[in-house]
């Protein structure tokens, strides 16, 4: 049996993997960075006024535990128009699911091509959520 070039190659594994690897790495550093940036503003702002004799501006309290019904999703603040990036994504990829699967030479993917409808729709309803909702 012929090496299939296609997924299970070792490079392609290899290439998945540590792509992962460094997206996590990269978002990680991104957050780390912000973070410094933001305490070395709040230096600036301190040491401005303790040179112009003011009183210092007081600490935040960064070091405050969190409370413990607090999760991640309380944290997070989404923007407003997040149904229209998401519903945006899914809807193309509802497209080029849906092209892909018809345009393939394969019995099974011609009789599943209408999978790719699912995003499609869900898309779909995003962007009417957003205009039903949103505050005018």
């Amino acid at each position: 049996m012929p090496p299939n070039p296609g997924f299970a190659s070792p490079g392609f594994v290899l290439a998945w993997c540590f792509g992962w690897a460094l997206l996590i790495i990269l978002i990680w550093q991104l957050r780390l960075r912000r973070h410094d940036r933001k305490h070395e503003l709040i230096h600036k702002e301190r040491m401005a006024a303790m040179e112009k004799g003011m009183p210092a501006p007081e600490w935040p309290d960064y070091e405050t535990p969190r409370p413990a019904n607090d999760s991640l999703w309380t944290q997070i603040k989404l923007n407003p128009r997040w149904p229209l990036g998401v519903g945006a994504i899914l809807i193309m990829l509802g497209i080029g699911t849906t092209i892909a699967l018809r345009l393939s030479g394969e019995d099974y993917h011609q009789r599943v091509w209408s999978f790719g409808l699912i995003p499609i729709f869900f898309g779909v309803g995003l962007f009417l959520h957003y205009l039903l909702m949103r505050r005018d």
